[in-house]
């Protein structure tokens, strides 16, 4: 049985279940680690976390509490190496390459010549080095994309970023960004009513709902967002606000007086299905944006989408037939979106079953299955001539 490690920062509503879903039909012997059980850079509470992690997973930092107290990477990075001694996996699967614990697998495979596949999510348009940083990260990712045997990759402007540093067509495979789709559309219907409900009690029965999930930080350009509504000439336009941050209270400020628009804070994955059950549009407007899974969950619900074209899922999900597509950041464009979709009721609609359409082979089932493919396919050492297997060739007739 193939011996696989799993390397990933924290546990996720997103990441975690395509974990579990590959550990349960890959058929081997699959280890998975967290660098931390949280950190302060997720879009969740710390109290949320708990519910993420589940049996047989490691969280790593947490088997030397004497020197997480004053470095958690590090921490992290002795007990995946202990256990890296330990096993002695014959494949690894590792999700970032600049932290310490991913330096550390990678220094790993580079001496045992044990194969990997790297992952992340950063895309092609989000890539803003300059300068020096330019160079040195040039010249590191260069050489991972050189070592790695495989290159996992979440969609087209991730595709495109891996090239730019060296990758080759043989390497890459799609596992592609994934939520649970079966769960937000059935949830988000279950919770029909309940949104008809509040409509009628906010008085918006006859209005077109537009929806901001995230944090609200200043590259997410939510202000542009609040100004744009207040410039749209209709009364049938709202928004609701889901997600919190350092710059809601400025934004509450700006938006004071208009009963258009409405700040929820955060929300649990339960109250995100209700608010897209509450919702025709989904607006994503951010500076840089290196995927946005809120795009995938608002699709999964039907909704219709407003999207800036370099965002990483707006690349390959959004298009015309399902949204508005942005080419800058100005309150002038945001606003001709809005204006655009509000007087197009029916247009609306045929968006709203496009993206439910456009969605359904963005699944934790196919995600799972690149993965398997990258794994089985590339899974010997270096000098090594590859053995064919029935699995490996089963999964290369799918590619």
């Amino acid at each position: 049985m193939k011996k696989v490690l799993l390397l990933s920062n924290v546990p996720s509503p997103y990441l975690t279940p395509l974990f579990n879903k590959l550990a349960h039909d890959a058929g081997w012997k699959l280890l998975i680690c967290y660098v931390s059980r949280w950190n302060r850079n997720v879009g969740w509470s710390e109290t949320q976390a708990c519910g993420y992690v589940m049996n047989g997973e490691m969280v790593l930092d947490e088997e030397r509490q004497w020197l997480r107290r004053f470095s958690s990477q590090w921490a992290a990075a002795l007990a995946l190496l202990q256990k890296l001694w330990q096993q002695r996996p014959d494949y690894l699967v590792i999700y970032g390459y600049t932290r310490v614990p991913q330096l550390a697998a990678l220094a790993w495979c580079f001496l045992t010549r044990c194969p990997f596949a790297i992952a992340g999510d950063a895309t092609y348009y989000a890539d803003n080095a300059r300068g020096a940083r330019r160079f040195f990260k040039a010249g590191w990712l260069g050489f991972i994309a050189r070592q790695a045997a495989a290159v996992l990759v979440v969609g087209k402007a991730s595709r495109m970023f891996w090239e730019a540093y060296g990758a080759r067509p043989e390497q890459i495979f799609e596992a592609l960004f994934a939520v649970d789709n079966d769960w937000f559309a059935a949830e988000s219907r279950r919770q029909h009513a309940k949104a008809e409900a509040f409509r009628r009690q906010k008085g918006w029965q006859d209005k077109l709902v537009f929806l901001y999930v995230g944090r609200l930080i200043k590259r997410k350009n939510v202000d542009l967002l609040v100004s744009a509504v207040q410039q749209v000439r209709s009364d049938r336009a709202v928004l609701l606000i889901v997600g919190d941050g350092d710059e809601r209270a400025g934004l509450e400020t700006l938006a004071e007086g208009d009963p258009r628009i409405t700040f929820v804070g955060n929300a649990s994955q339960q109250e995100l299905a209700f608010y897209y059950a509450l919702a025709e549009v989904l607006v994503l407007a951010s500076q840089t944006e290196p995927w946005g899974l809120v795009i995938n969950e608002a699709m999964a619900c039907g909704l219709a989408i407003i999207a800036h074209w370099q965002c990483g899922a707006a690349v390959d999900l959004v298009g015309d037939d399902n949204g508005v597509v942005l080419h800058s950041f100005t309150v002038e464009e945001l606003t001709r979106a809005i204006n655009e979709l509000t007087s197009a009721q029916e247009k609306v609609r045929a968006m709203q079953a496009c993206s439910r359409e456009k969605i359904v082979h963005w699944s934790f089932e196919h995600a799972a299955l690149a993965i398997r493919q990258a794994v089985e396919l590339t899974g010997q050492p270096k000098g090594v001539a590859v053995q064919p297997s029935p699995v490996a060739s089963d999964l290369e007739k799918t590619r």
